[in-house]
């Protein structure tokens, strides 16, 4: 009588060694997604304090860009 040898997913070492790269580069990109978070922070706060200075300049812009309205020598 043929004995049938039954693997489990434990005898594929194929799998496990997938299975352990697989969860290394989760954990990379887990603590490269932090990373980013954290820069998208500092970039944000960094783009917030030029706000006031677009504004200004925006707003000189069309105010020049308005002179010739009011007389077509500007």
């Amino acid at each position: 009588m043929d004995e049938a040898k039954t693997e489990t997913i434990l005898d594929d070492v194929p799998l496990i060694n997938t299975l352990e790269i697989s969860k290394t580069t989760a954990l990379d990109i887990n603590e490269k997604f932090k990373e980013s978070e954290i820069l998208e922070k500092e970039i944000n706060e960094i783009r917030d304090s030029y706000r006031n200075v677009s504004i200004r300049g925006s707003v000189l812009y069309f105010v020049i860009k308005d002179f010739s309205l009011i007389d077509p020598m500007y």
